[in-house]
């Protein structure tokens, strides 16, 4: 996990592999201890409509981690690359207790998805996860997640109240 709050940036790629590759010898050079633990991977991931995309994180207990989703075509995420092309998708921050967050945070005016509904995976389900729209944060689409863990094994783990 994470050392903080904020917990990840993450990136939308056409190649997955090579978004690894390149990404591998950017943080050799930049932060080489993102890379002693394995990466977090998942291959043929599922959330809502974007069915069976691919992706990877680097994992970082001193800062922010690097994330990157390789989405299937014909998917939104899938067609938004398309559109777009790679960039930024979204910045993460953790917090025990993603409902309460959300509902603080449209309750003070700050523009929440889905009118606060949250999201699970049914590989994960103790990940719960929702999203504040970029109208309130300046064009960026931020994600509300519970905390999470890498215990060496390329998989997350709930982090239970870490923070």
């Amino acid at each position: 996990m994470p050392s903080g709050p904020f917990a990840h940036v993450c990136m939308l790629v056409h190649d997955l592999d090579k978004a690894i590759a390149d990404w591998t010898r950017i943080l050799s050079v930049l932060d080489p201890q993102a890379l002693t633990e394995p990466i977090v991977r998942y291959d043929g991931f599922s959330s809502g409509a974007d069915q069976n995309m691919r992706w990877a994180t680097f994992v970082a207990n001193h800062s922010a981690e690097i994330q990157l989703i390789q989405p299937a075509p014909g998917t939104p995420l899938g067609d938004r690359l398309a559109a777009k092309g790679e960039h930024v998708h979204h910045l993460c921050f953790t917090t025990n207790d993603v409902s309460g967050s959300l509902a603080k945070l449209a309750a003070d005016g700050v523009q929440v998805l889905s009118g606060g509904a949250t999201n699970r995976d049914p590989t994960m389900t103790w990940q719960e996860w929702g999203w504040v729209g970029p109208k309130s944060a300046h064009g960026v689409l931020v994600e509300v997640a519970a905390p999470y863990e890498s215990h060496g094994d390329g998989r997350w783990h709930a982090a239970g109240t870490r923070l």
